[in-house]
């Protein structure tokens, strides 16, 4: 593994791991369980260059097969933090392909009801919402499509905990309409006494699941034609996704989970976190 693909290592932790590999899933494998010998120490050599540096490296090696051509790039989250690097192998007289797309991020969990991004300059832009400039956590899970991950993510939040990991698939509806699959990986720590997950977001290919994969969410638009199912965090009362279109009769701070909405009837649904209900949105009635 590794030889004319891009490997994403995560360098969260101490002890860097590899996440994915090329379109391949790598669930936090270490680098020794990967690399050997001389290949080891020349990938953790290049994957501390940019690390301190903070921008691409590359480098000729010599290893079993012959010399190699090595070399990496870094995905930047806030602060211009290095959250992982990727490396990539080849032939000394080969080009790399072009790296995936990939950003790192950081959402500050301290509190689960009120979750924030960190700033980040690019994200609105990576996840298609440029029009939002940085969006918030209920901007970005709004454009989900697919309730399971949904629920996976929002009990990953409500259950952060230093050193805890975890790596999965979104499949998100852009506003332009097109579907993307991103995976992600995070870890939690806890910094000045604020709980943070640190994460990467890498670009699959489109979404070919066809309409089969998107059928829930197509018949929820279709029956929800005057209403507007959300799920609410039962403490907090923001907003934590909208299920569709969100309406436009709230105040945009409400819209995008900044504050809470105003007080109203909670359904539990089996499957979600036993911190989010369903809400049914509706128009106030006309005087």
């Amino acid at each position: 593994m590794g030889d004319g693909e891009w490997l994403v290592i995560e360098t969260f932790s101490d002890a860097p791991t590899v996440v994915a590999a090329g379109s391949r899933a790598r669930n936090w494998r270490p680098l020794s369980n990967v690399f050997r010998g001389s290949s080891l120490a020349m990938v953790q050599k290049l994957v501390g260059v940019v690390v301190d540096n903070l921008k691409d490296s590359q480098t000729l090696v010599d290893l079993t097969p012959g010399t190699r051509l090595a070399y990496a790039r870094p995905i930047l989250g806030p602060g211009r933090q290095v959250h992982a690097v990727m490396v990539w192998l080849g032939g000394r007289d080969e080009n790399p392909p072009p790296p995936p797309r990939a950003l790192g991020w950081t959402w500050d969990v301290t509190d689960p009801g009120r979750p924030r991004p960190v700033c980040h300059p690019g994200c609105g832009e990576f996840y298609g919402l440029p029009d939002l400039g940085e969006p918030s956590l209920t901007d970005l899970l709004s454009t989900f499509t697919q309730l399971p991950e949904l629920a996976e993510i929002l009990e990953a939040i409500d259950t952060a905990a230093p050193d805890r990991a975890g790596t999965g698939e979104w499949t998100m509806r852009r506003p332009d309409g097109r579907t993307m699959k991103v995976r992600y990986a995070f870890r939690c720590a806890q910094t000045d006494g604020r709980l943070l997950l640190h994460g990467i977001s890498q670009e699959l290919a489109d979404d070919d699941s066809g309409p089969a994969g998107r059928l829930a969410a197509e018949v929820l638009h279709q029956v929800a034609v005057d209403r507007h199912p959300a799920l609410v965090h039962t403490g907090s009362g923001h907003v934590r996704a909208w299920l569709t279109t969100a309406p436009d009769f709230l105040p945009p701070e409400v819209v995008r989970g900044l504050s809470p909405l105003p007080a109203g009837s909670l359904t539990a649904v089996p499957g979600l976190p036993t911190s989010t209900a369903l809400r049914m949105v509706s128009a106030p009635a006309s005087r």
